[in-house]
């Protein structure tokens, strides 16, 4: 069999890889949902612990307009009807961060997002 070498390399190279140690991966995002309408915006929640300082925030438009949602110098962008947009923000403290759900004609309501020190 000529292809034996080739076959032994590849079994070779697998083992090694499973025998590797695999390192920690990186800790997740915390995700928040944000839902958008014609009447304002709702957070699913509105304050999470210092642990989960790096969030992900999932914007769902259903209202009729676009719609952008900014929180902390990061914006989505304005989403149209019926579409979803994400972004993640990495708070470097625990704190109160002011958010704003907008639309494109100047329309917009704040609220707050909290960071809990523990």
């Amino acid at each position: 069999m000529r292809n034996t070498p080739v076959a032994l390399a590849l079994a070779s190279a697998l083992a090694a890889l499973l025998a590797s140690p695999i390192s920690a991966s990186p800790a997740l995002a915390h995700q928040v949902n944000v839902t958008v309408t014609n009447g304002g915006c709702a957070l699913q929640t509105t304050a999470v612990s210092r642990r989960n300082t790096t969030i992900l925030f999932h914007v769902i438009n259903n209202g009729s307009v676009p719609h952008g949602f900014t929180i902390w110098g990061v914006r989505s962008g304005f989403i149209k009807p019926h579409q979803e947009s994400q972004f993640m923000v990495n708070f470097r403290k625990p704190g109160r961060y002011t958010y704003t759900c907008s639309t494109q004609n100047g329309a917009f309501r704040k609220g707050t997002f909290t960071i809990r020190s523990s």
